[in-house]
């Protein structure tokens, strides 16, 4: 049986758990939490590192604030886990780096980010469309990701760009990206513009526009991840040649 570790067991730890239950391909060993765990599924060790350092635990679930999250698939993998971690991969490109190092050297152990709307129905039929070339190949994409977040959103870790690394964008906007990679490949420019208009957190953007290009396809995507729509919105559009 499969033996995973869960490091983090806030809402996103014990939706991870209980999936795994579900599963019932593998046992949760043990789970980690900076916070008292009430009720417990499993084992609590004692720190990070009991779970990442456990010869006994073949994966790790990583579900902790942004900040520690490169640092923990790093860890993870040179101790020989394969790893499914929230996102972001990392804060900036220099720490993804490293990441990408470690994962190259891991041999061949997965490393996975929850990047879970490339899973949806809507996204999947997408994927099929893109890639049968019925309709043709991609010519532009255009998505939008908003929500609202009250007061309650100042108190959590979120609101502090030293633990979350930056606003809506890597919180969702993130996701967007990730679903104009998968659907049109990757892109060599970008250009955007943040602003925090409403919240004025340092550091926090509430509003991110940003555009990007294939200079090869050609194909260009335009992205709003927003904290200020005041409602959920998710909308992807993608347009072909012939529809």
């Amino acid at each position: 049986m499969f033996r995973v570790g869960i490091i983090g067991f806030g809402k996103m730890g014990q939706i991870r758990a209980k999936t795994v239950a579900e599963y019932k391909r593998a046992d949760i060993a043990a789970i980690y939490d900076v916070n008292p765990i009430v009720n417990p599924l499993a084992k609590v060790a004692q720190s990070a590192s009991e779970i990442i350092n456990d010869p006994t635990i073949d994966a790790v679930f990583i579900c902790t604030p942004n900040y520690l999250i490169p640092e923990l698939c790093i860890k993870s993998l040179r101790a020989g886990k394969h790893v499914f971690s929230e996102k972001p991969p990392a804060l900036n490109a220099e720490q993804l780096v490293e990441v990408i190092k470690a994962e190259k050297g891991a041999n061949g152990l997965k490393l996975m980010y929850g990047f879970n709307h490339r899973h949806h129905e809507s996204i999947t039929r997408m994927k099929e469309i893109v890639g049968s070339g019925d309709i043709g190949r991609i010519l532009w994409m255009r998505g939008r990701y908003g929500k609202e977040v009250d007061e309650s959103f100042l108190n959590g870790w979120r609101a502090d760009p030293k633990l979350s690394g930056g606003g809506i964008f890597l919180d969702q906007g993130i996701h967007m990206l990730d679903l104009f990679l998968h659907l049109g490949g990757d892109f060599d420019q970008a250009h955007s513009f943040v602003s925090n208009l409403y919240w004025k957190i340092e550091g926090v953007e509430d509003n991110v526009f940003a555009i990007y290009k294939n200079s090869s396809s050609g194909v260009c995507a335009s992205l709003h991840s927003t904290m200020t729509q005041w409602r959920y919105l998710f909308s992807l559009e993608v347009f072909l040649e012939k529809g």
